[in-house]
């Protein structure tokens, strides 16, 4: 039987780690933790996306895991920043890749290392075959969000052939926003707002069609809700990851019914609990949830990206926020622990663990 976009896995322990974003010296440091312990160095690996944009050697973290994955002792997920690679979108952090966003890239991320031109078809032709989903018995594992409808949508759709169904769904998506003319208009603001986007001090005015196209994407494409979750339209723009938004990410686990444990990246947890990060944008979908606590209505879900990707940043601006707050993790499964690049190992919580 041919691979398929949701890959099924015998039982089995794993370590699942969290967002590279192209920190290779960090994955370099996790693994080497990971073969120093005996009871974790013959665990298959699993990476849960976004291993690429924003750090310094996206190239390296792909050529790695790539290899991994031949030998037999990896699996690997699609995130966000893999499809926008795949569907040809040069979104931030993407300079490494695209010739289009390495100006505008090299003032926030640089020094980072390019794609040369014969690795850049090899990196497509890796991630095309990539799987979006994994399923275990006793674990679910998705980029950014377990939701039933969309699984059940890309479920028996062959791996090796993702460009067809991301094609798809840009057509799809094209020919509903052609009502009411929404894909006219949100090309002209575009056309006419798209470098004040990218502008921190001089933000547009709110752009209605950018907005109403994003969310008409999101509830449409199950490949959107797998691997950037589900975002509702948000009252007021804010500027995140260079760019001012339209949607906000929700905390879906809270909603959903299935009990079964579901391991999750994307999101930019932080090891601090959050009243002490409110500056942190997204960190605000775990507050009241300690930083090693499983979330969601029956705590089952767990958000293992610690932000490493924002190491550049501390790397640019140490004063403002030390480069150890941002960490890569791998969770050790069944055993529920998570292991840090730094060596930390720490059990993970059951809310009702808070007071014992």
């Amino acid at each position: 039987m041919n691979p398929t976009l949701v890959h099924t896995l015998d039982e089995q322990p794993l370590a699942v780690i969290g967002d590279i974003h192209g920190e290779a010296q960090a994955l370099d440091a996790l693994l080497e933790q990971l073969q120093q312990r005996s009871d974790t160095q013959d665990r298959l690996l699993v990476f849960i996306g976004d291993l690429c944009d924003r750090g310094p050697d996206s190239v390296g973290v792909i050529q790695r895991v790539r290899q991994l994955v031949e030998e037999g002792r990896a699996l690997a997920i699609l995130g966000n920043h893999e499809v926008n690679l795949l569907a040809n979108e040069a979104k931030d952090g993407a300079g490494w890749f695209f010739d289009s966003r390495e100006a505008s890239d090299t003032s926030f991320y640089s020094p980072f290392s390019r794609a040369s031109a014969q690795e850049r078809p090899e990196i497509r032709h890796f991630l095309s075959g990539l799987p979006l989903a994994i399923r275990m018995p006793g674990l679910r594992i998705v980029h950014a969000a377990w939701d039933a409808a969309a699984i059940e949508a890309i479920a028996d759709f062959p791996c090796g052939r993702i460009l067809e169904l991301i094609h798809e769904q840009e057509l799809k998506l094209i020919e509903a926003a052609r009502v009411d003319d929404l894909y006219a208009r949100h090309l002209a603001e575009l056309d006419r707002w798209g470098k004040q986007l990218e502008d921190p001090d001089h933000p547009p005015p709110y752009l209605d069609a950018v907005a109403d196209f994003e969310s008409l994407e999101q509830r449409l494409n199950p490949i959107k809700r797998l691997t950037s979750g589900i975002e509702a339209r948000s009252p007021q723009p804010f500027f995140s990851g260079n760019r001012w938004r339209y949607s906000d990410r929700t905390a879906w686990w809270n909603e959903d019914n299935d009990p079964t444990p579901v391991l999750i990246g994307h999101y930019w947890r932080l090891f601090e609990s959050p009243d002490q990060t409110t500056a942190w944008r997204y960190g605000r979908l775990f507050e009241g949830v300690m930083p090693t606590a499983w979330h969601g209505r029956h705590q089952q879900a767990f958000c293992i990206d610690y932000s490493v990707g924002a190491r550049w940043h501390a790397r640019k601006f140490p004063d403002k926020s030390p480069e150890n707050r941002y960490r890569l993790a791998a969770m050790l499964w069944p055993e529920r622990t998570l292991l840090f690049d730094d060596g930390a190992r720490i059990e993970t919580l059951l809310v009702s663990e808070k007071t014992s």
